[in-house]
């Protein structure tokens, strides 16, 4: 998907019942809410699709790719994405399914 239908998509199920993901932590997967995002302004992103292309939480889409601004993983409460990875580090690299 494009990162145009990616960014639409969180929008229109945000805040219910909202877009998620999962990503590994530690190891075991971890399912995440995406509540916001906008698009952003990289030219020519050469990764896959739902890769972390930088450690601010920027993916890589289909065309294009999003930065994810807020957050909320199961059972605790909603993250800018700032404070979100503070206490989950996703390296550059890091595929989000």
């Amino acid at each position: 998907r494009s990162a145009t239908e990616v960014h639409n998509h969180i929008r229109g199920l945000s805040p219910f019942p909202g877009a998620w993901t999962e990503i590994e932590v530690n190891g075991k997967p971890e399912r995440v809410k995406l509540l916001a995002s906008h698009l952003a302004e990289k030219d020519g992103v050469l990764a896959a699709a739902g890769t972390a292309i930088d450690e601010h939480l920027t993916i890589a889409c289909g065309t294009g790719a999003i930065s994810l601004v807020r957050l909320q993983k199961a059972g605790g409460k909603a993250l800018n994405a700032e404070d979100f990875l503070r206490g989950t580090p996703l390296p550059k690299g890091t595929v989000i399914v």
